[in-house]
């Protein structure tokens, strides 16, 4: 019955990261144009991710996973309101490629890593801007508990409780130079069953090409030295 509880608490957490890196991946600048720019953009972007091959050993991809934000962001103009730009930033969609999440045993930490292509490097540095931005945090934290919060609180299910998202900047120098990021800490409970889980979203640019790594942990701290690692791993292939 623990096991079985503990199963649940995990998914009402994964339900809430969606929710949350939904928001976090909308800081887009331009909308993506249709057609084989896009297509070949996509598989530029695909080639420079994250694979299974870069996870320790034993990790796994996740059953049912599937990267990528949704383009559909409702709170878009309070969050631009709030940050001080367009709102068209966040809301546009630059081609994408997404690995799938991988996790370890446990399941109690995940990777997944995003790469965007912009229609130039100006573009890519208004979203890095957007996420550097010194009023994003608090900003994020606002939106994460108002009208989302009913929204994670609907899919999770009955008997499920989330306590108060707290949104903090990443330190730098636990990932790469050059890198911005937020920290998404809640706390979650059901039946009885209680854990706080940690998103780490890290971002950084290169010339049109925009790249989030997102680590994820659920309970127990995901190890520095591996953040580290795999944001080596992946900016170097940028």
């Amino acid at each position: 019955m623990a096991e079985v509880t503990r199963r649940g608490v995990l998914r009402t957490a994964n339900l809430t990261v969606v929710v949350l890196l939904a928001c976090v991946l909308m800081l887009g600048t331009q909308v993506a144009g249709a057609g084989a720019s896009t297509a070949s953009s996509k598989a530029q972007a695909k080639k420079l991710l994250l694979t299974l091959s870069d996870m320790p050993k034993g990790w796994k991809k996740e059953k049912g996973s599937a990267g990528g934000g949704s383009s559909n962001f409702p709170g878009a103009t309070q969050l631009a309101s709030c940050i001080g730009v367009p709102a068209s930033l966040i809301t546009s969609n630059p081609p994408e490629a997404d690995s799938p999440y991988y996790e370890n045993k446990a399941g109690t930490l995940e990777v997944q890593d995003s790469v965007s292509v912009f229609p130039s490097a100006k573009s890519a540095q208004s979203d890095y801007g957007a996420l550097a931005n010194a009023k994003t945090p608090a900003c994020m934290a606002t939106l994460m508990n108002g009208s989302f919060k009913a929204q994670i609180l609907a899919s999770a299910g009955k008997g499920a409780t989330v306590g108060t998202i707290t949104v903090t900047r990443a330190d730098p120098t636990d990932f790469a130079d050059g890198t911005t990021g937020l920290v998404m800490s809640l706390p979650i409970s059901e039946q009885g069953v209680s854990l706080t889980a940690v998103i780490t979203a890290v971002y950084y640019v290169k010339g049109k090409l925009g790249q989030q790594i997102d680590f994820n942990s659920y309970g127990p701290a995901f190890p520095t030295s591996l953040a580290q690692s795999l944001t080596a791993t992946a900016l170097h292939r940028l």
